[in-house]
């Protein structure tokens, strides 16, 4: 099964203020639908554990034609196209009842030692026949390179519902952090066209993290540091 896919019904509790799909919830969609596929294809969470390893989200770019709202039936289609020195790929496209394309996203991932918490390289998973070449968005993922002033708005400590299976920050919670960084009436007021995310560092239960932000006409970029060292960044460029 090269390409995988799953309806849902945008409910009321996934949704913000304005009855958009929040891109918390987005996340939360593209993560367990990838999961899913990955186990169909024999390289799964259930599989890895045994080794010892799991996946984990490093970057993802996100284009948004449009946002689903509340009530509405979406389906999200998944695919894997295979990896090279760093990264393993997989595309995601989300369509309406008409099937007309209205988000569609690249993502890179790694696979981590659960003790060590070090990359862990494997040199094939799954067969070749399994991969999917084509390209929901042709560039892979970049890397966010911040401004050099950034606006300090809060510390943020690590709760107990910020963390997963894998014993670390989830990644949607990096984005629903990003976003209450932002005053709710600008958020409320701009349009997204792209949304780019690096993980760069694992966080656990109890860290403080660090958030700033850089606003400018047409784009906002949010990061989290521990110590310096930068967790994550969040870029979205408004139309």
């Amino acid at each position: 099964m090269k390409i995988y896919s799953e309806k849902y019904l945008v409910k009321s509790y996934e949704t913000d203020m304005n009855a958009n799909l929040k891109l918390f919830a987005f996340m939360n969609y593209a993560q367990e639908i990838a999961g899913q596929h990955a186990n169909l294809l024999g390289f799964g969470y259930d599989t890895l554990i045994k080794e010892g390893v799991v996946w984990v989200l490093s970057r993802m770019h996100i284009i948004f034609n449009d946002i689903p709202k509340w009530k509405d039936n979406i389906t999200m289609y998944t695919w894997h196209k295979g990896g090279d020195r760093l990264f393993w790929y997989r595309d995601f496209v989300v369509n309406n009842e008409i099937e007309e394309t209205v988000i569609k996203a690249t993502s890179s991932w790694v696979i981590i030692n659960v003790e060590t918490r070090k990359m862990h390289k494997i040199e094939l998973l799954g067969h070749p026949d399994t991969i999917n070449s084509e390209d929901a968005i042709t560039e892979h993922a970049e890397k966010i390179i911040t401004p050099h002033e950034m606006e300090y708005v809060h510390t943020k400590k690590v709760s107990y519902s910020d963390v997963d299976i894998n014993n670390h920050t989830n990644n949607a919670k990096y984005v629903e952090w990003a976003i209450d960084s932002l005053d709710p009436e600008y958020y409320s007021s701009i349009q997204l066209s792209d949304m780019i995310i690096n993980f760069n560092l694992e966080t656990r239960l109890n860290d403080q993290v660090e958030i700033y932000r850089h606003v400018s006409d047409n784009n906002v970029i949010i990061e989290g540091k521990r110590e310096k060292n930068s967790i994550f960044t969040i870029e979205m460029i408004i139309k």
